[in-house]
């Protein structure tokens, strides 16, 4: 595939996605209000972020328990942890949080809910229609936030484009990867970098 080839794939990468990148821009989740009362912390916009994220409160604040290790409590608007903790540390989590239990996997829309099926909790997209279980994403350090044009990654496939293109999405990148089938686990090399919209080339494929 030549460099007008990857260009026309890559303008057409950025159509398919640009409503969900238009969803997620117009998501703006309010920045923590934080406030330090004796040894504990408030973030006293607690419910409205929940509310903002279309999330049960109480949801996040287990993940938040679990996250920090520590007992927290909503009362009223606010959620009182029980040690301090850094406005920086909360907006990182919250972070966390969305990019677990709120963004497609595949599109990156917030447009989703959480639903069990069986014993699983999933991600149901409502704007691209996928359905991945919910896996929590860790703390990324500096190096593995971003990707880089010329360097190979290795990548899960969870769908194919009408015009047999393979998707994935890796580290907030939606990766269009000609040649390939749904459910396969490939290396690329990343060719075309746009805005979150990458096309790469097979490299190996997982035996």
């Amino acid at each position: 595939m030549d460099n007008q080839d990857y260009e026309k794939l890559l303008k057409k990468a950025e159509n398919v996605l640009s409503k969900s990148n238009m969803n997620q821009q117009r998501l703006q989740i309010p920045d923590p209000d934080v406030i330090q009362e004796g040894k504990a912390t408030i973030i006293r916009n607690f419910i409205d972020i929940a509310d903002m994220m279309n999330r049960d409160p109480k949801h996040i604040a287990k993940f938040l328990m679990t996250e920090f290790g520590i007992g927290v409590t909503i009362s009223g608007k606010r959620l009182i942890i029980n040690r301090k903790i850094s406005a920086d540390q909360i907006s990182s989590k919250i972070k966390q949080y969305m990019d677990s239990y709120l963004f497609c996997y595949e599109c990156h829309s917030p447009d989703t809910e959480i639903q069990k099926i069986g014993r699983t909790y999933v991600l149901a997209c409502k704007a691209c229609g996928a359905q991945h279980p919910i896996r929590v994403v860790s703390d990324a350090r500096d190096d593995e936030t971003t990707i880089e044009e010329g360097k190979e990654y290795t990548v899960e496939i969870t769908k194919v484009g009408s015009s047999g293109e393979g998707r994935a999405f890796y580290r907030g990148f939606n990766i269009f990867v000609p040649g390939v089938k749904k459910g396969e686990t490939v290396k690329v090399l990343i060719k075309r970098i746009r805005n979150n919209t990458a096309i790469a080339e097979v490299r190996d494929r997982e035996k």
